[in-house]
């Protein structure tokens, strides 16, 4: 707990503000102008003209304000945030939940706050509010509320049933300096000859930056040569048999330091059995589907060991392989790419990767998947590799996307997610089919198609249609990036959260 409840409770009042209240103007807004975030934003004018960040921008009218897309549910709210960049002691909130002085009034809803990312939100006292009466609502405080990120979270509304907030209002002070936090990235495996390996740190600050990385070798058989250890990503190299630990150490722009370890386990050549860990190989299945494969770098060096696998689904233009389907592309199309040799995450990527080479159906780039073969392929390739059958992902771009949505239409007992990008939305005779079924999309908004309309608009949507499933996991996301034109799937992949979520749904 950042608050004491039990005290708060007593000092908490909450009341009706009219737009000009003499002390609260003397008063400190800390959201405004601050980064923002939402859990949709209303389709017309999208991204900007009911944008998140009207909320915090200082202007309180009946046409400047966030507005979602689609309609809440108790159980699925829709939301509005802002990160204030920094811990505050909060001392009062105030919020104009409303188009108007008679339309549009938020009924239901919670006000939440955290300090950091690392803790879930918690409900401020009195933030919990049902069959709200006013347009206008504050909460203060006689003692501080610590957080850095506060969010309201709106669950019913009058008229239409839309959210909207035309100004989020949060006063209060900016705490002392917060240590960062480091995260020193997964832990890695190598294999003899091979004795170098990249490091790949992250590190934030809850109330400033970062201003400094430092690497240092905590234990290991060998002093270990570091290269730029004074940056987020460094090497270390010259390394021998055994385990090796390594530390990250952030400093904030007020001196504070964080830190966080991570283990690199170098096995001799002999460990492994298995001579295609940690790079491509082809997997003929003479010639139907024949497959590019990934295996990671300690494949082979715990015998029983299960590992987890992604099936990467390439597009219309794409291939995996080359013409004779002998040897893997040296830049192969699909999620398999971010594995290509001599990229860092050859290095630590847990999983396996089957790519398979789609075939020219009707013309030379007609490709989609055909949904029966391709689960033949997936059934298969869990009696030819070590995979845990419960960690099996798919993901796939534009075609290979169709060919996901496919798949998780008819076989998704098989998967533990999808991840279809730059494609329309699924169509199920029943959404609730998919109501506990994690998804995660990308495209750009103006891509059509990805069709973001498709995937978010509130009369057909599918975001808001498995929404309304009584079992809904609330594991759908969908992420619209601003490009444009039918692209962005291989910075999407780049990105470390996306990498993990594949490997890290169980079934």
């Amino acid at each position: 707990m950042f608050w004491n409840p039990r005290r708060l409770a007593k000092a908490l009042c909450f009341g009706s503000l009219s737009l000009a209240l003499s002390a609260q103007a003397q008063a400190t807004n800390v959201a405004q102008g601050k980064p923002s975030s939402a859990s949709s934003v209303h389709a017309n004018g999208f991204p900007t003209q009911f944008g998140h960040a009207k909320a915090f921008n200082g202007i309180i009218n009946t046409e400047d304000r966030w507005g979602s897309s689609i309609p809440p549910v108790p159980w699925n709210p829709e939301w509005v945030e802002v990160d204030l960049q920094a811990v505050h002691a909060i001392t009062s909130i105030t919020v104009y939940v409303s188009r108007d002085a008679t339309f549009g009034r938020m009924l239901d809803f919670d006000v939440l706050a955290r300090p950091s990312t690392t803790v879930d939100f918690q409900v401020v006292p009195g933030g919990a509010i049902t069959d709200n009466p006013q347009t206008t609502r504050t909460l203060t405080f006689a003692q501080p509320v610590n957080a850095r990120h506060v969010r309201l979270q709106c669950k019913r509304s009058t008229d239409d049933n839309i959210c909207r907030v035309r100004e989020f209002q949060v006063f209060g002070t900016r705490l002392a300096n917060q240590p960062p936090s480091a995260a020193a990235g997964n832990d890695a495996v190598i294999l003899l000859p091979s004795n170098t390996v990249q490091l790949r740190g992250t590190a934030s600050d809850s109330d400033g930056t970062i201003a400094s990385y430092r690497w240092e070798q905590v234990s290991g058989p060998t002093t270990a040569v570091l290269t730029s250890a004074t940056s987020a990503n460094a090497t270390a190299s010259s390394l021998a048999a055994g385990v090796y630990v390594f530390r990250l150490v952030a400093t904030d722009n007020g001196g504070a330091t964080g830190s966080d370890t991570m283990r690199v386990t170098v096995h001799p050549t002999s460990a492994s059995p298995d001579a295609r860990a940690g790079r491509f190989h082809v997997w003929n299945r003479g010639g139907t589907y024949d497959t590019a494969v990934f295996l990671p770098k300690d494949y082979g060096t715990q015998p029983g060991k299960k590992y987890p696998a992604v099936l990467s689904l390439h597009g219309r233009g794409g291939t995996t392989l080359n013409a004779a389907h002998t040897e893997v592309l040296a830049n192969p199309e699909g999620f398999i790419r971010q594995l290509t040799p001599g990229k860092a995450l050859v290095d630590t990527f847990p999983g396996i990767v089957i790519a398979p080479n789609g075939p020219r159906v009707g013309g030379a780039i007609d490709t989609w998947w055909n949904v029966d073969t391709t689960h033949a392929l997936v059934l298969q390739a869990l009696t030819v590799y070590d995979i845990d059958p419960d960690r099996v992902t798919l993901t796939g771009l534009s075609s290979g996307g169709s060919g996901v949505n496919d798949q998780i239409l008819k076989y998704r007992t098989t998967y533990a997610g999808a991840m279809p990008l730059a494609y329309f939305a699924p169509r199920p005779t029943n959404y609730c089919d998919l109501e506990a079924f994690p998804i995660w999309t990308s495209g750009h908004y103006s891509d059509g198609t990805f069709g973001a309309w498709g995937w978010f608009n509130a009369t057909d949507g599918y975001h808001p249609l498995v929404r309304q499933c009584p079992g809904y996991s609330g594991e759908v996301t969908v992420t619209v990036t601003l490009g444009s034109g039918h692209s962005g799937w291989d910075d999407f992949w780049s990105r470390p959260e996306a990498q993990s979520w594949l490997v890290s749904q169980h079934r």
